[in-house]
């Protein structure tokens, strides 16, 4: 658990570090907002993508820091839906996982057929993740 905890926190602060970097590079377009047309439009494209991006970056530092609390708890490596063991392979793979393979599996699913999976925003968890 201790490894699992180590990369988990290591994965937080390149995370956070990432989200300061892409506010910056924000902050940074929104002072130079002098120009043509053109670099108006690609100063906003630029400024959407930062968002975006620290959007996901700041989903993912969720999961992560729920990992680490359930590890803290005593509870982290098991499915949050059926209970069972999630396999170390897949822990190692994505150490923010909730659910086991097949709870994922099923939730991909669930979501394909109520036409509710976003295919704009892939989820790290969406991987091919077969034998974890």
């Amino acid at each position: 658990m201790k490894e699992i905890k180590e990369k988990l926190l290591e994965m937080q602060k390149a995370i956070i570090a990432e989200i300061q970097q892409d506010r910056s590079k924000s902050a940074s377009a929104v002072t130079n907002d002098i120009g043509d047309n053109i670099d108006h439009a690609t100063e906003e494209r630029d400024r959407e993508l930062y968002q975006l991006l620290g959007e996901r970056d700041q989903q993912k530092l969720e999961q992560i820091k729920h990992a680490i609390e359930r590890i803290d708890d005593d509870e982290y490596g098991l499915c949050e839906d059926c209970g069972v063991q999630i396999g170390k392979k897949r822990l190692m793979a994505l150490p923010f996982t909730q659910l086991c393979i097949e709870c994922k599996s099923e939730e991909e699913r669930t979501k394909g057929r109520e036409g509710t999976l976003d295919l704009s925003n892939p989820n790290v968890e969406s991987m091919d993740t077969e034998g974890y």
